[in-house]
């Protein structure tokens, strides 16, 4: 996704705060509080539990109301999906992109699963392997 962006003819700006041992999740809010005009999406890899509001997403939700300030935070799932539709990606590539997303991340109950592809602007069909 990144080396999308990286394209010179991408129109996105981006920052990347790195990870939860260096600055990660504290770093996403700082700047967003800091640039609250120039943040629309903030996109972050994470392998906590939303139910419990625990790692970084559940963070970031707890500092800043993300509707107030008009920021979206949509699985990674999402931006793969548009990818996929830009023709950056085929389909089959992101489709199964977004399943090793969810199997890295440790998202792998049936409900983790849903939460990840609600947005996502693709059919997929197939089942991820570690669901079998």
């Amino acid at each position: 996704m990144i080396d999308a962006l990286d394209e010179d003819d991408s129109t996105l700006d981006y920052e990347f705060c790195g990870s939860v041992q260096e600055v990660g999740e504290w770093s996403v809010v700082e700047l967003v509080k800091q640039n609250p005009d120039d943040v629309e999406v903030i996109l972050m890899m994470d392998s906590g539990d939303a139910e419990l509001a625990e790692g970084g997403r559940s963070y970031v939700r707890r500092q800043l109301d993300l509707t107030d300030i008009g920021v979206g935070m949509p699985s990674l799932g999402v931006p793969v999906g548009i990818l996929a539709q830009q023709g950056i990606l085929s389909e089959d590539e992101a489709c199964n992109n977004i399943n090793e997303i969810a199997e890295r991340e440790g998202w792998t109950s049936r409900n983790a699963l849903k939460r990840i592809w609600e947005g996502v602007p693709l059919d997929c069909d197939q089942e991820p392997e570690f669901l079998n």
